[in-house]
């Protein structure tokens, strides 16, 4: 039971008068709660590890019968101080972390998440990118890269390809959530969520792209309000999740 590895810190809280439970998302074993008894007394341990949005390598244990994580002692590798001072920036990581959290990632998919996350964090830190843009571009990323990329070349129902369309103007395509892609206007499905292709391609990229080709990204307000929607949806449908008052709530 016993590892070391890189670690994010989700949350923190005290359960005793010097004894601290901790949500970590970790490289190779996802998101585990473990404790840090003594912790909050303890500056050779833990020196600077035990607080929210820290990054850190943890030595954890176990209890003798093995039912819970016992964190044993920490290494400080970066606190992110760009992104503390930021009001807005610290809103859109809260966003991300809660995400990760909700998907509820276990050890085997740990990993390209880990790394998601973290260039995220580093890419937020170093530039700007929109308010209304980052959350929704990690959770779809996120989301295509869980195997849930839906099909953005072809129509779902005749398989014909949606940039023959392109002559048919802003509704020669929508967005079937339970179909799992793109519909034709010939296809006629109604509830369809409407779509452009401008926004197809969007999706696309952002499927291809890295955290870093963010701060590129420059989208015209209503190509941005339909990306947004269809992906809430999406992450909705696939994944059971949806973001109500600041938290992500099962449906």
């Amino acid at each position: 039971m016993e590892f070391t590895e890189k670690a994010l810190v989700l949350k923190v809280g005290r359960f005793r008068e010097t004894d601290i439970w901790t949500r970590l998302f970790c490289a190779g074993h996802g998101v585990v709660t473990a404790f840090a008894f003594g912790g909050s007394k303890s500056t050779r341990r833990f020196c600077g590890c035990l607080d929210p949005l820290v990054l850190a390598t943890f030595r954890v244990g176990g209890n003798k019968r093995g039912t819970y994580h016992v964190l044993e002692e920490g290494t400080l590798l970066h606190g992110f101080p760009g992104l503390r001072v930021s009001p807005r920036k610290l809103g859109m990581v809260v966003h991300c972390l809660k995400f990760v959290e909700a998907v509820q990632i276990g050890p085997q998919g740990a990993k390209p998440v880990f790394d998601l996350l973290l260039e995220t964090l580093e890419t937020l830190e170093n530039h700007e990118v929109g308010a209304e843009l980052l959350p929704m571009l990690f959770k779809a990323k996120l989301t295509f890269d869980q195997g849930l990329k839906p099909d953005l070349a072809l129509c779902v129902r005749c398989g014909k390809l949606a940039e023959d369309h392109a002559d048919a103007g802003h509704n020669a395509v929508a967005f079937s959530v339970e179909r799992g892609g793109l519909v034709c206007r010939q296809c006629g499905d109604f509830e369809a969520q409407p779509f452009s292709l401008g926004a197809a391609r969007v999706l696309e990229w952002i499927s291809h792209s890295r955290p870093a080709d963010w701060p590129k990204l420059d989208l015209e307000p209503e190509i941005r309000r339909q990306t947004g929607r269809v992906v809430d949806r999406f992450v909705a449908y696939h994944l059971g999740l949806r973001w109500e008052n600041g938290i992500y709530r099962k449906i």
